[in-house]
Parts: C-alpha cells; structure tokens; sequence
C-alpha cells in the first residue's frame, strides 16, 4: 500500500461554500441546475444530490471525498497533536516509535477501527504516522538539545523574579546606562575542532574529515560584553603553570592571559581579568559599572569582591543553573563563537597540512573568529532576548516555565515553602489549601492574581493522583466548543474537543521527586547583588570558616619570628586532584612529628604555595606516603590522604 495516493483528477476538491452558494441561488432565482453547474464548474448530479438533501431538512451536508478507514477523528488528532506538544515543551518529547505505540493503545482502548499489522506488531504503522505528520505540518521531527534536570527545575518564575528584583534595584540605585551592564563568561576553545558540513556524495555511509588529534587540550577563553554593543579583548586561561606574554601575541590586539595547571577559571586568574576589565572598560567609583556574571566558585571570592567594591564595579550573580535563558552571552554570542571558531580551525588544517595543532595556535585562531561572532549586533540581540536592557521582566511566559513543572522541588522564599502558582492554583481547585499553612494560604490567591499567563498554562496541564502519584496532564481540562482555547504551543484552536479522548490516560508524564542535596560541600548559591554589604560580609564569614583550622598544624615559633612545622593530629585529610601541578625546586621531607628547619620552606603540592606566604592560622594536611603538604582548601576531607602523585603510582 503506498504512502501517498496520487491524484489524477480535480474531482471531489470543491469546497463544500461553492455548493451552497449555487443551492440558495436556485432556491431564491429558481435557477435551473444544469445551468448553475455550468456558471460554478461542478458536477450537476452532485449538485443536484446536495439541494435534495437541503430539502430533506438536513442541514449538515458535505461534499467530496472523504477518508473512510482513518483510525482517529480530526478533532482526537489535534488532542493527541496537542498532547505531543505539551510533551516537548516540558522535555519530554516522544520519539517516532512511541508516537506509533501510543497510538496503537489509543486504539485499542477507544476501539477504534485499525488495520490487522497493528496487532502483530503492537503498535501503529509507519504509514500511519507519515500520515499523521502530513495532516499537522506543526509538527516535525527535531533532535533535541540535552537539558539536564537542574536546569529543567531551577529555571522558574520564583528565581527569574527574584534575580530581576535584584537588577531593578541595582539599576534604580546607580542609573546605569546600556554601556554600563557588562556580561562576562567564559568558555572552552579546543584544539580538536568539530568540522562542519561538508557537500559529498549522496549514499556514502561515512563521510570524514580530518582534525587535529583525538582528544585536545583546552584553553579558557574569557568574554566580556555590553548592552550597548561593546566589548573588550578576550582573556585567556592556558593549562600551563609558566605562562609567557608572548603566547597571546597572535591574539586579538589588547588580549590579556594566565595560566595554571587546570586550563580553568580560578580565584587567582579571575582577579586578572578583573584587573583587565577595569583597564578596558575604565570604571571609577563615580562612574560604576555592573557586572552580570554566573555563581562559579572562582567569581564568588572575598578578594575579587574587594577588588570590585574598591574600584567601581558592581557584581549582580545569575541565579543558579538559569544562564541558558538569562545569559547573554549564551544566548546570542557563544553559539556564533563556537561555530566560527570551527570554520577557522577547518582553514588552518588545510593551510597546515600534516602539523598538529597546540594550545598556542588558539589565539591567532580566537583572532580570526572573535570579530565575527562578538558584533554589536549579536550582543545587543542577547541582552534585549533576556529582557536585561531594555528592561523587561515579563519577557518569559509560562511556556518557557513549563519545564519547572516536571520536578516537585519546592522554592524558597523568606526561610519558608513558597509552592508556585500553578501548585498553589491546583490545590484552590482540589481545595487543599488548609494544606498551604496560614500564611502561605493568605497569599494563595494574590498569587494567582499576579501571574496572568497562569490560565494559559492551566488550560493545557493538571495534576492527576488516583494512584498516589502526581503527573502533568495537559488533555484533561477541556475547553468549551463555542469559544477558542490557546493550546500550548500559543496558537489558537478553533475545533472541538472530544471529552472522552485523552491520551493522558495511557502514558501520564510523571513528575520527578525532590533532588536530593548535593554530597560536594559546596554552598548552594541564588541570585544576589555580590558587593552589597551584608552579602560580601555572609561571602567573607564563609571564607574564614572554611579556612579556620580546628587545630593548628603550624605555628610561629619565638627566635627570628619563622614558623616551625607542629605535628598533626591524627592522620591528615585531603582528595585525589585531576591533573596535578609536578613538584619542582626544593622540597620539604620532614614528617608530621619532627621540625622543619629554620632553613627551609615547604610548599603546597596542589597549588605550589609557600607555606611561609600563607594566611595565618591555615591547616595543611600531609601525605601519609611520600609526607609532602597541601593546603586543606586544596583537598577534601578523607579520613585517609593519599596526594596526587602517590595514588599515580
């Protein structure tokens, strides 16, 4: 059976308007019918058929061609249309097979009339759904982009209002000007680039092209952007502890750079950058300037806090695991970078045939593609798609919110469960807001007061909990068939929906638990305005009780004012660290319980610090193999530490 029947006549194509235009001519001219099928171009015996049937009384006659063997109705298809929609907008879309399966139960259920194949193979053919896909042009088949669960859940109408109060404060306090909101990120440029597409021949099974080796070596690539369309010279972050001037020379003009072993973002090259924004972009104390920038443990440090608070740079963090929709960066550069980034890494294997391309290459690389991708176009498009300049902090509907759904996190607000206003709209309809607490109940309803968009999003979602479990249930609150719903993906439904036809009752979208808390150590981090008092101080009391030693391992001694290595208690604690810095120059080999000389001065293993320019006060660990020392900060905390370059071995 073929896919699609090709047609060879006009026949049964004419719009049923054309019949019924010509009937009420004959019945008000008294028009003969061979004479009207002439005037109209249609067949007179249908016409003929259809004023008969008018006369008969019935008032619902239709011309043409119909399809007699469909399995579903066209208004069950749009439910089902609809259904598939709602799923892709929460993340959880349905590949083609499942769409067959869940059509196949659909059938079963509703017994439906369906071909005999559907029951040997327990799902519905592929003709069906070429069909299916044909009859609603809405929908395609797309591959999706991997949205982790965090981003899913965090990216929420509480943390967008919260880190938009936060900007409106900073922006009615200083006045900023579209040149004055900076955004800064950073991102990964490799040596190992991803081609692009090339023309080949139509039926090979494999089409390749060369890079440069199998698995590179990363360089970090700082960005700084305004809402005015400006920017400033990259910085660059190399994975080399000895870094030289000169390995940005083929960089763009102005670029500045770093190094350590990582290749990351640290504390230490992040207050580098800063010194290089404030060489370009020029902030004083008079004229501040606000930096957009993301929770990394690198950028929420005391030391670049002072730095900003010193000279003019006010520091506002997005909240966590959001920068995929409030980022500018991410939004309007990045995406361009990377791709020039591969074009002109594609040129430079053809211009260097044979030759393996390192880390040094990366700038001149990084100067051929930052004046594509960084224009003043694609950075005034980023602030202005998140609503950072111009301001406008309803630039998000409940559609992009729709993936919070999939999660029962709850949110914080106050030290206390604020549920979201589609929870708190479901439990008015369930009433369960006893179940809110008196002061939550109180705000129920402003809640769903002030957000508009809410009965969109509750025309296509609802809970279901016969079994227990809560489930999105975008086909069950059906609207009424004399006025048009908007469906989920914001058009407008003119058709009626069948009542008893949801495909919700065959595969419900479950909802995720409560993620549990993260085993790192790390503090959770939300949107806040970074150089403001009380938050530099909570930044400031958290560093020093991270770095407050419960016992101290070392200790000035009297004489000429040198420290003397104490002995530890107990073993000392620490982590396996990726890609350790190499221990070079003099090193200390005295062990926990004996003195180090007057002499000599140990180092950190980890971050190659001296002990004698560390902070008072500071616990070291040491190695219960080799006996060498790291700073506490630079490991975690295990009851038995064993340093990098031992577990190596």
């Amino acid at each position: 059976m073929p896919r699609q029947r090709i047609r060879k006549t006009e026949r049964g194509t004419t719009n049923t308007a054309v019949y019924k235009k010509a009937a009420d001519e004959h019945f008000q001219d008294k028009t003969k019918i061979r004479a009207l099928a002439k005037k109209y171009n249609v067949c007179h015996v249908t016409l003929y058929r259809f004023i008969q049937k008018l006369k008969s009384g019935n008032t619902n006659v239709k011309v043409g061609y119909r399809c007699v063997n469909r399995v579903f109705t066209p208004e069950e298809e749009n439910v089902l249309q609809d259904y598939i929609i709602e799923c892709s907008k929460v993340y959880f879309g349905l590949i083609p097979t499942e769409v067959r399966k869940l059509a196949y139960e659909l059938a079963l259920k509703y017994k439906k009339k369906f071909p005999e194949k559907w029951n040997e193979n327990h799902t519905a053919g592929k003709e069906w759904l070429a069909g299916f896909l044909k009859r609603h042009p809405i929908l395609s088949l797309r591959s999706p982009q991997a949205t982790s669960l965090s981003r899913a859940s965090s990216f929420n109408e509480y943390n967008v209002n919260k880190f938009f109060d936060n900007l409106s404060e900073v922006m009615d306090r200083y006045k900023f000007e579209p040149r004055d909101i900076w955004n800064i990120d950073e991102t990964g440029v490799t040596t190992v680039q991803r081609p692009n597409k090339i023309i080949c021949q139509r039926g090979i099974k494999q089409v390749g092209a060369v890079t440069s080796a199998e698995r590179g070596r990363l360089v970090t690539v700082a960005v700084a952007i305004n809402a005015q369309g400006g920017h400033i010279p990259p910085f660059f972050v190399f994975p080399l502890k000895r870094y030289q001037d000169h390995m940005i020379r083929e960089g763009p003009i102005g670029s500045a750079g770093a190094g350590n072993a990582s290749g990351w973002m640290q504390e230490a090259e992040f207050l580098l950058f800063l010194e290089h924004f404030k060489k370009q972009a020029k902030p004083t104390t008079d004229q501040k300037c606000l930096l957009l920038l993301d929770n990394h443990v690198s950028h929420v440090s005391i030391h670049a806090l002072d730095y900003c608070k010193i000279n003019g740079i006010v520091l506002l963090s997005f909240p966590p695991h959001c920068t995929h929709k409030l980022q500018p960066l991410d939004r309007a550069v990045f995406g361009p970078f990377k791709k020039m980034i591969n074009t002109a890494t594609d040129n430079w294997m053809r211009n260097h045939p044979g030759q393996t391309m390192t880390i040094h290459y990366i700038p001149g690389i990084v100067r051929e593609a930052f004046p594509l991708a960084v224009t003043d176009r694609n950075a005034i498009a980023g602030f202005t798609c998140t609503g950072i300049s111009p301001f406008n902090r309803n630039i998000f509907s409940a559609v992009d919110f729709a993936p919070s759904s999939v999660t029962n996190r709850t949110l914080q607000s106050n030290n206390e469960i604020q549920p979201s206003a589609i929870e708190v709209d479901r439990m008015i309809e369930a009433d369960h807001l006893p179940e809110l607490g008196s002061s939550n109940k109180l705000n129920a309803h402003s809640i769903r007061s002030n957000n508009p968009e809410l009965e969109t999003l509750r025309s296509v979602s609802n809970i279901q909990t016969d079994d227990g479990n809560q489930f999105l249930n975008p086909a069950s609150s059906h609207p009424s068939p004399s006025s048009p719903q908007p469906g989920p993906s914001g058009l407008q439904a003119s058709f009626t929906r069948p009542i008893n036809f949801s495909p919700q009752d065959i595969r419900p979208l479950p909802r995720a638990g409560i993620r549990s808390g993260t085993k790192r150590g790390y503090k959770k981090r939300k949107t806040a305005i970074l150089t403001d008092t009380p938050e530099k101080r909570a930044i400031e009391e958290e560093y020093n009780q991270r770095n407050k030693a419960k016992k101290p391992i070392f200790q000035p001694t009297t004489g000429k004012g040198k420290r003397k290595l104490q002995s530890a208690k107990g073993k000392g604690h620490g982590k396996k660290t990726r890609n350790p810095p190499r221990s070079k120059g003099k090193e200390n080999q005295t062990t926990a319980n004996s003195n180090s000389s007057d002499d000599e001065d140990c180092f950190c293993i980890v971050c190659l610090e001296l002990f004698s320019t560390s902070l008072p006060n500071e616990k070291w660990v040491q190695c219960v193999d080799c006996k060498k020392w790291s700073h506490a900060a630079c490991t975690k905390d295990d009851s038995y530490y064993v340093c990098h370059n031992c577990e190596s071995e």
